[in-house]
């Protein structure tokens, strides 16, 4: 499929200037070099940032913080404020809801993820993962490395270039959500905290999350749910005591059997009793499901949507359904579903309601028809979603043709995926990942893609510090 390549002023003004005509950042980048910057990104690193109008910024956190009001919502719309019918309309399990609701909290924490293309009509999103088991965290170390060049950090200053500091965003929602329970002590302490099972696998970026924490007035314990316990009114990991929990575990990995099960209710019980919170709680699971993101195309729900919230999803979310046996209405027509999906497979995109990382999504276009079928009927036996497909307009990016003796870097269009932070009710920086056109299909780290950062126009607030 052929794609129209545009090219947005602030990136064409980069492009156009000296520093634009040569990669910043190889893509043989040391890897110890990138380790030290606290960087998880391996050694695939795009050959220079992306770039992001004033204006967009302000629309895309408008519209991120509208769209985490509607998810918040649906209980009440939906389903009577029973949280219970719609934990289990969105496909978890009952042991699942219970452990979920097991603590009561108000409205969670905004912490989460938005993953979105740019096709010709402004950003399209396609997940939203609302937890704080999230990858990425530390992009602004990218930035601050970008910056040490000085042809960038030339175009930086003439443009009034900013990045978010999300890590610095983030220290401010932790020690606030400390504050508000209770606990004024400074520095505040939080545990960085997984599961047993998870641990080995996370803790190296888990410490240098710590690192980065550090200099901001945040005492950061990487830890696993293992090493808490209890004393005096208190939580103590290591002998330190505790006044928030940032989980990276998730409801999946406590849920997996009856042993975690049981030790996931003894320390939520135990956090429960000191009164220490924890981010972002796991009720979010519910909410950042891609099933509940489908609910907001579902007849019911377009009913009872305000006028700018209906043309908000319209303009902002993809068509997107949960697969089932029915009939849906679509462009005002009534029709059954799986005939629907059928027909326009090289329109459509198959997606795991629980998958991460891209894992088992189908394009259609990308599948023959009897495969497609096929991909249909199995999806069935799972939970799974379908969605419009978005085609994203490339950007251009030096490339290096392994070929090519001389390494010389040309232009070529590439994709990218925007991992857009929302923390708080700020947008907080993205995290980027693209691909070269041609192999653009699936747009993850299993598929070998290379992670960039974003500057932005200037918004009235200023560049952190190098």
């Amino acid at each position: 499929m052929t794609q129209k390549l545009v090219t947005r002023s602030l990136t064409a003004r980069y492009l156009a200037a000296d520093v634009g005509r040569r990669p910043l950042v190889s893509e043989r980048a040391d890897p110890a070099h990138v380790q030290n910057v606290g960087l998880a990104l391996e050694e695939r690193l795009l050959t220079r940032p992306a770039f992001l109008e004033a204006a967009e910024v302000t629309r895309l956190e408008t519209d991120l913080n509208t769209v985490v009001d509607l998810l918040f919502s649906l209980p009440d719309r939906l389903f009577g404020g029973d949280l219970y019918a719609f934990g289990a309309a969105v496909g978890l399990r009952s042991d699942q809801v219970r452990l979920a609701l097991r603590t009561p909290v108000p409205e969670p924490a905004r912490i989460g993820r938005a993953d979105l293309y740019r096709d010709d009509t402004g950003f399209r999103l396609l997940e939203f993962n609302l937890s704080s088991a999230l990858g990425g965290l530390q992009i602004p170390e990218l930035n601050r490395l970008l910056l040490a060049d000085n042809g960038l950090a030339r175009f930086a200053h003439a443009e009034e270039l900013t990045f978010p500091d999300t890590v610095a965003v983030l220290a401010e929602v932790i020690t606030t959500t400390a504050r508000n329970a209770g606990h004024f002590a400074a520095p505040c302490r939080v545990a960085l905290m997984d599961c047993v099972s998870g641990y080995r696998a996370t803790e190296p970026e888990i410490r240098v999350l710590a690192q980065l924490l550090a200099p901001l007035g945040v005492e950061a314990v990487p830890c696993h749910m293992g090493q808490v316990r209890e004393a005096g009114g208190r939580v103590f990991v290591d002998g330190r005591p505790i006044d928030v929990v940032y989980r990276f575990f998730t409801l999946g990995e406590l849920t997996a059997d009856a042993a975690s099960r049981a030790a996931a209710e003894e320390l939520l019980d135990a956090l429960a009793r000191c009164d220490v919170p924890v981010l972002s709680p796991l009720c979010t699971s519910m909410h950042g499901n891609k099933r509940a993101l489908a609910m907001l195309w579902e007849d019911k729900c377009q009913e009872v949507l305000a006028p700018s919230e209906k043309d908000l999803v319209q303009r902002l979310l993809p068509w997107t359904r949960e697969l089932c046996q029915g009939t849906a209405r679509i462009q005002q027509e009534t029709v059954d579903l799986l005939d629907h999906c059928r027909r326009h497979r090289e329109r459509l995109v198959l997606k795991p309601a629980h998958g991460l990382g891209g894992t088992g999504t189908v394009l259609g276009r990308s599948v023959t028809e009897a495969e497609w079928v096929s991909h249909l009927d199995r999806a069935l036996q799972r939970p799974h979603i379908v969605q419009e497909l978005v085609t994203p307009q490339p950007e251009l990016f030096l490339t290096t043709d392994p070929t090519d003796p001389s390494g010389a870097a040309e232009p070529a269009p590439w994709v990218l995926n925007w991992g857009a932070f929302l923390l708080g009710r700020r947008y907080a920086g993205a995290f980027l990942r693209g691909l070269p056109v041609e192999r653009a299909d699936v747009i993850s780290y299993a598929e070998r893609a290379y992670a960039g950062c974003v500057f932005q126009g200037h918004t009235g607030r200023t560049l952190p510090e190098q």
